[in-house]
């Protein structure tokens, strides 16, 4: 009996102990780190050098206008009957700019405006600028004397012969406007239109000067993401005018910043083309391509690829881990134009082996 009760005892310990050792194992198993199953012997990351192209552009819109200047103040009363110029016309001394009261009125060049009636033995300025009109047309031959003699009389008739009015050799103050410069393009503001009632000292006259103002409005947040030197390309439905940013305008009180553009020769924007597509009576919105780097075409690599040494030496790696010295010419999106390199060549692109793991 007590020898049964030896071998039961005997038998306990060692299945106890085979227990043990197979709850150390299991442990020892579970507190392994797991295997990463990514973790793989991989060779270097290779790139075939290509033929390609770096360049960056931003996009903004342009805003142009002429900038009209106010030039002749009409003196008739009544009602407008008639509107004889269109928009942007070419105006010369002598011309019938709009009728009231089917009465026209006709523009002469002068800096004095048109401010009372001329009759005979009126003297001044106004009276020199009438018979500058007259000359001009062929209707007197004197001197300007700044006096409404009986030669400026007779002429004065002559000419109202030629436009269908009572030739009572006075000119009425609404009969004329003047405007100091003669010929050029002029535009008239919004009251002058038929149907309507002038009162007299309406501001009607506006020049066109030579070009419009090409600008584009940014914030003053944008301000460092333009370089002043990038040339500029603005869109119309026909192509692209080539441009450059002559000037910056601050305007702090609206938060803008407005860069004015000029044509790559320093001429118009537009050239001549500038009657045509941009608008005298409203301002008018063209797409505009600011070259922040300029295209450049050449052998393409990733930036990745390119390695500096502490002398500042940039080389790419061959495949074979032969070095060869490029020089970077322009890059952008993370890809480079470099010299040095033929297209078709395998290059490494280096890898932190810490990052890759």
């Amino acid at each position: 009996m007590t020898g049964v009760r030896s071998l039961r005892l005997v038998v306990l310990v060692l299945l106890l102990a085979a227990v043990g050792l197979v709850g150390f194992w299991a442990g020892r198993v579970a507190l392994e780190p797991p295997a990463n199953p990514l973790a793989v012997d991989a060779g270097p990351v290779t790139y075939v050098v290509d033929a390609g192209e770096v360049g960056r552009s931003l996009s903004f819109s342009a805003v142009a206008e002429w900038g009209l200047v106010r030039v002749g103040r009409n003196g008739a009363v009544g009602v407008v009957t008639s509107v004889e110029v269109d928009a942007g016309e070419v105006v010369e001394p002598g011309d019938v700019l709009y009728s009231v009261g089917l009465r026209p009125v006709v523009a002469a060049v002068g800096s004095v405006p048109m401010f009372r009636d001329l009759a005979r033995g009126d003297t001044g300025d106004d009276v020199a600028q009438l018979q500058g009109l007259l000359a001009e047309l062929g209707f007197y031959a004197g001197e300007l004397t700044g006096t409404l003699n009986a030669a400026t009389e007779s002429a004065v008739r002559a000419w109202q012969d030629s436009l269908g009015v009572d030739d009572t050799g006075v000119v009425a103050a609404g009969d004329v406007v003047f405007v100091p410069e003669l010929p050029a393009p002029v535009v008239f503001s919004e009251e002058l239109r038929v149907g309507a009632r002038l009162v007299g000292g309406e501001e009607l006259v506006l020049r066109v000067p030579g070009e419009p103002v090409f600008r584009v409005p940014l914030s003053i947040d944008q301000r460092d993401l333009v370089p002043l030197s990038a040339p500029v390309r603005v869109r119309y439905p026909e192509g692209v005018w080539e441009g450059r940013i002559e000037q910056a305008v601050e305007l702090p009180e609206r938060g803008q910043l407005d860069l004015i553009l000029a044509g790559a020769d320093g001429a118009a924007v537009c050239g001549d083309e500038c009657a045509r597509w941009v608008s005298v009576t409203r301002p008018t919105d063209f797409g505009v391509e600011i070259v922040v780097i300029p295209r450049v075409e050449g052998p393409v690599v990733p930036v990745a690829a390119i390695i500096s040494d502490p002398g500042n030496r940039t080389f790419v790696l061959t495949d074979a881990g032969e070095e060869i010295d490029v020089e970077v010419v322009a890059s952008a999106g993370g890809i480079a134009v470099v010299d040095g390199v033929e297209v078709g060549t395998v290059i490494q692109i280096p890898f932190d082996d810490e990052e890759a793991g």
